[in-house]
């Protein structure tokens, strides 16, 4: 059996949501209570800065402490993937923004980050590490920085770094890439016929450049590699992608982060709780889930699962580890930040 201690910090490895612009009273004693590590905001959260401010700082009060604190993530991509935007600066699209310097994109996420951090938004889940495929746009299209790999690899890098220099955390997406399918995920789960050693010399550069440029977490692709050893398991749910390339290949020792395990592609093979048990045994560090039936059904069964010995708990105490090294990371950084 884990240690009773293993148990009572499992929340921590839960990203959830709730909806409207005000959470349920249940909402924020149930992330009391559980001590879950973060929530995603969207939308249909947000009506101004103003309110979003205070929202989050009665989040942080009731579910945060001064050492775990939340993690408050949103998509601040840019372009048709922002969520906030009445009172932020539009930011143009990566595509748009890749065709510029890097000086340039890195100034664009300091502003971002500037004024995410001014609601008090922690964790941006950008920018988009991915390459895209010059011969069809696919799916994320204008949400990459381009089609050459190493022009990818140089804006993601500042990007990363203009988020850093406001004390805010960025999480690179979707690991090994996904640019290269025209399937989109939100309906199927997508598949990119390449060779690892394509990969290597294609669509992980940009992930190395993030690495070395210090990104907080990395978000897996619910993608399958039929040519990789992965075979037909989506890289969010891989062992082989998540332990073996991204930890000790690319050696990365940040956070882990699944992409939204409700997402109807990846819910055509899996459900909520499977897909999240076989994330977790592949190494991830935080499961994102956006719908609440969902989420708090999958948290109270894995978190069971744990309790009666039938999730390891060894990667789960690793995780609990490298979740409050991010979080003290962001702390100090937001003390340190840069005053304009």
């Amino acid at each position: 059996m884990p240690d009773a201690d293993i148990v009572a910090e499992f929340g921590q490895l839960f990203i959830m949501a709730f909806d409207g612009p005000w959470p349920a009273p249940d909402t924020l004693e149930y992330l009391r209570t559980f001590r879950i590590g973060g929530l995603i905001l969207f939308e249909d959260n947000y009506e101004s800065p103003e309110q979003l401010r205070e929202l989050i700082a009665v989040l942080q009060a009731r579910g945060g402490d001064d050492h775990a604190p939340l993690f408050v993530c949103a998509d601040h991509e840019g372009g048709r993937v922002q969520r906030f935007r009445r009172g932020f600066t539009p930011l143009p699209s990566m595509a748009e923004a890749g065709r510029g310097t890097p000086a340039a994109t890195e100034h664009l996420f300091r502003t971002a980050g500037r004024e995410l951090r001014g609601v008090a938004v922690n964790l941006n889940l950008g920018p988009v590490a991915d390459v895209c495929a010059a011969d069809q746009p696919g799916t994320i299209g204008d949400r990459s920085f381009g089609t050459d790999p190493a022009t990818v690899a140089r804006h993601v890098a500042a990007a990363i770094r203009g988020l850093a220099e406001e004390g805010v955390l960025a999480c690179v997406k979707h690991f090994p890439g996904q640019g290269g399918t025209g399937q989109d995920g939100h309906r199927e789960v997508p598949c990119v016929p390449a060779t690892l050693e394509r990969l290597q010399q294609h669509d992980l550069i940009p992930f190395r450049a993030a690495i070395a440029a210090g990104a907080a977490a990395v978000m897996t692709a619910h993608v399958t590699y039929p040519d990789c050893v992965s075979g037909d398991t989506p890289a969010s749910l891989s062992t082989y992608w998540v332990t073996d390339v991204l930890r000790r290949q690319l050696g990365f020792a940040g956070l882990v982060v699944s992409d939204a395990l409700e997402m109807k592609g990846i819910m055509t093979r899996y459900d909520p709780i499977d897909s999240g048990r076989l994330a977790l045994a592949a190494g991830t560090d935080l499961l994102l889930y956006y719908k609440e039936d969902d989420q708090y059904e999958a948290f109270y069964a894995l978190r069971q699962a744990l309790r009666h010995g039938d999730i390891d708990p060894a990667p789960i105490a690793a995780s609990i580890r490298r979740i409050r090294q991010v979080k003290q990371r962001w702390i100090t950084a937001a003390g340190s930040r840069r005053v304009d």
